[in-house]
């Protein structure tokens, strides 16, 4: 009987991880065909969420000018509030997503001293366990993608990060890409406005 049902428990993540990767796959196909950046970091961050069957989410972008966390994207009952709220450099886990940097799980979040808990207060969300990703693109990170609290309430683990680092560099290539579109795009109608 034990036999049985530790071979079906491995049938169960087996399906789990082959739906994820099929689902990761899908929306790496998504992120390289969308241009805009708004409507590009919204589909980010869902997906990373959904992929990994989190409660929440925040995709974080680095301020070039003063090096701050800007809350650009977030997923969640209390996401809203969060839109625009900077963070201090290298505060918090997702700070420490930076500054390391690397991949960052914190799984008894509560009791974690190197946790920024402003946001929890601010917004009265209890975060359990976090996982935070930076996106690299061209040598530098652009920015951190955070995803809280797995739905089944089990830990994060090393196959959660290692989707997710595989889901962060698609899509900080995915940001990059329409980020250069953007200036691109600025670039030519101050050039046409010039000329006209």
């Amino acid at each position: 009987t034990a036999g049985a049902i530790v071979k079906a428990r491995l049938l169960q993540e087996t399906q789990q991880r082959a739906h994820q990767l099929s689902t990761l796959n899908e929306v790496t196909r998504q992120l390289t065909s969308t241009i805009e950046l708004e409507p590009l970091l919204q589909n980010i961050l869902e997906n990373a969420v959904g992929i990994l069957n989190c409660e929440a989410g925040s995709l974080f972008l680095i301020d070039e000018q003063t090096d701050e966390l800007v809350f650009k994207v977030t997923a969640g009952p209390v996401a809203k509030d969060l839109l625009g709220k900077r963070l201090p450099p290298g505060s918090g886990i997702v700070g420490r997503a930076v500054t390391k940097p690397g991949p960052v799980i914190e799984n008894n979040a509560q009791g974690s001293l190197g946790r920024f808990s402003g946001t929890d207060k601010q917004t009265g969300f209890v975060t359990r366990a976090l996982m935070a990703m930076p996106l690299g693109a061209k040598d530098r990170v652009i920015g951190v993608i955070e995803v809280i609290n797995r739905r089944d309430g089990l830990p994060f683990v090393e196959d959660d990060q290692n989707l997710l680092s595989a889901f962060a560099g698609q899509a900080a290539v995915a940001i990059e890409n329409a980020r250069l579109f953007t200036l691109t795009d600025q670039e030519l109608a101050a050039r046409v406005e010039e000329l006209s």
